[in-house]
């Protein structure tokens, strides 16, 4: 390698004078980072600049509103956009995924092009209109034609917003401070991290209480859930801006993270397409390079060394070496960010399956629960950093940054054996799904005072009055006629009745067929005015605010029914056997009120069945009469009276008003629900074989799931285990990988742990895809399976492949052309470096 020149030479320091002036010029004057760096709390209040405030709101508002939108978006995924829950694991976590992935856009954005300032700025605009869009597509009713095309486009600029603005905005607010100012620098920055975690923290207390509250005449509130952050995230925004004309707005320089992608697919390339041999495979970058053709190898010239004697690109190609070591390193993450953030979704549908009221009158929404790791996070950095590792050190064990990973990795593998344990408590209150050959039938017995003797298949069943058959693990029941019958199959049942008010069935045995299709259940109400048949629905509610679901049988004639109630509904008009066809349009449960009988949607005790079918019922003499099946509905626990209701004028799915309807008392039916997240069927009928005056209404409530039985405080222990696993895996991870990069790499660190971030949710993403079971346990045990294997490679690599690095060494020598930041740990001695 050879001068050719002092030109080159002379460019090289006139461009690094330029660019180091317009580094310290700021608003007109230049700022002195020789200038002593104020030492007293009253010296640094006065030279503070107080612009960061702005940068620090800005954040804080930006946090609130990205985890107030990811707190709820799995359950809005399900109940307003109706997909199932693994179709909202595979969205929310897209939604994180790519939310992680455009942090490498805003970095590129920055460095390479428009400046911190600009970027910021541009794309909270777009952030904020994401939150706007998202807000008013809450508003549209489920089935609104915007959904959920609107919601993706609203998630679409969201996700660009929050991750094109993450690498920027906490070094942006740095840039404001002189260089030397290191004291500030890291008051600043613990005041930054306090606005993201009391922003956060804020959000998840906030945002789930606001989505169980009743509003536009909804049953819950999405649209002022989003609508929350939406209006913060327009703070944020507007916070940013009043700061615009006092930032200090350094240029952009080389974008790091192209030039390393650059330089390992040249390394690459040469490597394939080249017969030179190099010690190691990203030598190949330096193939043709020659010194006196290169502006960094002559700026170090310029430091008084000969052209050659110090290659820039040869310790920018060794600094790569060390970056691609630390890349290994850093993949386990990926796994633990794929149970971390499970926390978003499958954790919030296991606390659905659980019991959510923790004292009379005050329920956890399921997606608060991860306010357990926002808290705890705060509380366990200062007992770890000032009580556990100096513990552990005392016992001769040091605590280096691969040890503590190791032991936070192992701590994630336990956190989902804990979960999946919680599971199998929780999976006792889920029901039993019978095989594609088998049919699961139960028996509902409605006489009041009459016994039945119900067999079938060589099995026999006896049902109490007033009681019927149930499954329930948690009672150690199991009743139900468990019947194989292939694909279809039609199945003899025999009824015997005994008891003193049997309405004249207990004068002989009566034997009917019913039709049974494998992989179902069933029940079969006997009753006074006949029997009938319904397949159940065996899912639990997923609104995520208490409720369980029932559906209506109802036996009621049109006979029965007030005059005025009949007139509008269209069988009871036009039937012209009213003892013997029911009543089928809209049926409301409304909260009981002793005084004053009557129904109002916009209470919290309400629900409407707007219509039924029409089903076949037989009497043991061969008539043949109708019941009306409504499908289930979802319902607050509580104490309901029963009325037939018409509405006024169209509503939508929203909920009337008192005056929105006229309502019809349906005497002696009370309707009692108790817990959240039981499965049932509610018939009403006669205690009378047709309907007469005198006949009274009587009423059943057949357990087909039983209630979540669970607290939801057993989730505690895994939200405390797995905010311990974070402090020990990811924040130290973090902490590793910053100080083992070179000083001209810290910024691809940084981008690299955020993309093991939204690698990891796209593992999510896979593995849903591929392990498709009803079994969250199973679930859990493969999660934790794969953590513990993918720590016990890191264990190894931590010994056989890795070695700490110091760059303090050499930081000195080549800080004008290489960088500034001299952060090391030391972890080497004179002799050779610590190894896990």
């Amino acid at each position: 390698m050879s001068l050719k020149g002092n030109g080159g030479n002379a460019k090289a320091s006139e461009d690094d004078f330029h660019d180091r002036a317009l580094e310290k010029f700021d608003r007109g004057r230049f700022m002195d980072d020789t200038e002593p760096e104020p030492d007293t709390w009253g010296k640094i209040a006065k030279k503070w600049p107080k612009v960061t405030f702005c940068i620090v709101g800005n954040e804080f508002c930006e946090r609130f509103s990205f985890y107030g939108i990811k707190t709820i978006l799995a359950l809005y995924v399900v109940n307003i956009l109706k997909q199932t829950q693994d179709q909202s694991v595979i969205a929310t976590h897209a939604f994180i995924s790519f939310a992680y992935f455009t942090p490498i856009l805003g970095s590129v954005l920055a460095d390479g092009y428009i400046g911190k300032f600009w970027t910021i700025l541009s794309i909270s605009i777009l952030y904020a209109a994401g939150n706007v869009v998202l807000s008013i597509s809450s508003t549209f009713d489920k089935g609104a034609s915007v959904h959920p095309y609107m919601d993706i486009a609203g998630l679409i600029m969201i996700a660009l917003g929050t991750g094109g603005i993450k690498p920027c905005v906490s070094s942006f607010g740095a840039d404001q401070f002189p260089p030397n100012y290191t004291k500030m620098i890291s008051i600043f920055f613990s005041v930054f991290y306090f606005s993201i975690n009391a922003g956060s923290t804020l959000s998840m207390a906030i945002t789930p209480q606001v989505r169980v509250m009743p509003c536009l005449n909804h049953d819950s509130c999405y649209p002022l859930a989003f609508g929350i952050p939406a209006v913060f995230m327009l703070a944020s925004t507007g916070v940013f801006i009043a700061g615009s004309f006092y930032y200090k707005k350094v240029p952009p320089k080389e974008n790091v993270i192209a030039k390393v992608l650059k330089a390992i697919c040249k390394a690459v390339y040469n490597k394939i397409t080249k017969s030179v041999k190099r010690d190691h495979w990203m030598d190949h970058y330096l193939d043709g390079h020659e010194c006196a053709k290169d502006q960094q190898c002559l700026a170090l010239a310029v430091k008084g060394k000969h052209v050659g004697q110090k290659c820039a690109q040869q310790k920018f190609a060794d600094d790569c070496k060390s970056l691609v070591r630390v890349a290994v390193m850093m993949l386990p993450m990926i796994i633990f960010w794929a149970c971390y953030d499970q926390q978003s979704t499958r954790w919030i549908f296991q606390a659905c399956e659980m019991d959510t009221l923790l004292w009379k009158g005050f329920a956890l929404p399921p997606e608060q629960m991860a306010i357990f790791n926002a808290i705890l996070i705060l509380l366990f950095i200062p007992i770890f950093q000032g009580v556990v590792y100096p513990v552990v050190e005392k016992f001769g064990i040091r605590t280096t940054p691969l040890r503590r990973m190791t032991a936070g990795g192992f701590l994630a593998s336990i956190t989902f054996v804990v979960s999946a344990f919680v599971q199998l408590r929780v999976n006792q209150t889920l029901p039993d799904i019978p095989a594609d050959n088998t049919a699961f039938v139960s028996i509902i017995n409605m006489f009041p005072n009459c016994n039945v003797n119900v067999s079938s298949d060589d099995m026999s069943r006896t049902v109490l009055s007033n009681t019927s058959l149930i499954d329930d693990k948690v009672l150690e029941k199991q009743q139900l006629f468990r019947l194989t019958v292939g694909n279809k199959k039609s199945v003899p049942f025999t009824f015997v009745y005994y008891g003193p008010e049997c309405f004249g069935y207990d004068n002989k045995d009566y034997m009917k067929n019913f039709d049974l299709k494998g992989g179902k259940t069933y029940y079969i109400a006997t009753t006074p005015q006949g029997l009938i048949m319904d397949s159940s629905i065996l899912t639990k509610p997923q609104e995520g605010e208490r409720q369980s679901s029932v559906n209506l049988n109802l036996l009621l004639p049109c006979a029965s029914v007030p005059p005025n109630a009949s007139m509008w509904d269209k069988i009871c008009n036009e039937t012209e056997n009213p003892m013997q066809t029911t009543y089928s349009s809209k049926i409301a449960a409304c909260e009981f009120d002793a005084k004053d009988p009557h129904c109002d949607g916009r209470k919290r005790l309400f629900s409407v069945w707007d219509s039924g079918d029409a089903t076949p019922m037989s009497l043991p003499d061969g008539t043949n009469t109708t019941a009306t099946i409504y499908a289930h509905q979802d319902i607050m626990p509580g104490l309901y009276q029963m009325f037939y209701i018409n509405y006024k004028h169209d509503l939508g799915d929203r909920s009337p008003a008192r005056d929105d309807m006229n309502a019809f008392l349906i005497p002696d039916v009370y309707l009692n629900v108790t817990g959240e997240g039981g499965v049932y069927a509610f018939t009403m009928g006669l205690d009378a074989k047709v309907y007469s005056t005198s006949a009274k209404n009587i009423f059943y409530l057949h357990t087909v799931v039983p209630r979540n039985h669970v607290s939801v405080l057993w989730q505690v222990p895994q939200y405390v285990l797995i905010t311990a696993a974070e402090i020990m895996f990811s924040i130290t991870g973090l902490e590793f990988s910053y100080s083992q990069a070179a000083p001209s790499l810290k910024s691809v660190v940084t981008a690299m742990f955020l993309l093991t971030v939204a690698f990891g949710d796209l593992l999510i993403i896979v593995l849903d895809l591929i392990i498709r079971m009803n079994n969250q346990a199973i679930i859990y045990f493969i999660y934790a399976g794969l953590m513990f294997v993918i720590m016990i490679i890191f264990v190894a690599l931590s010994v056989f492949y890795y070695d700490y690095v110091d760059f303090s060494k050499d930081v000195d020598e080549d800080k004008t052309a290489q960088g500034t930041d001299t952060v090391s740990y030391d972890y080497c001695d004179d002799e050779q470096c610590t190894k896990l």
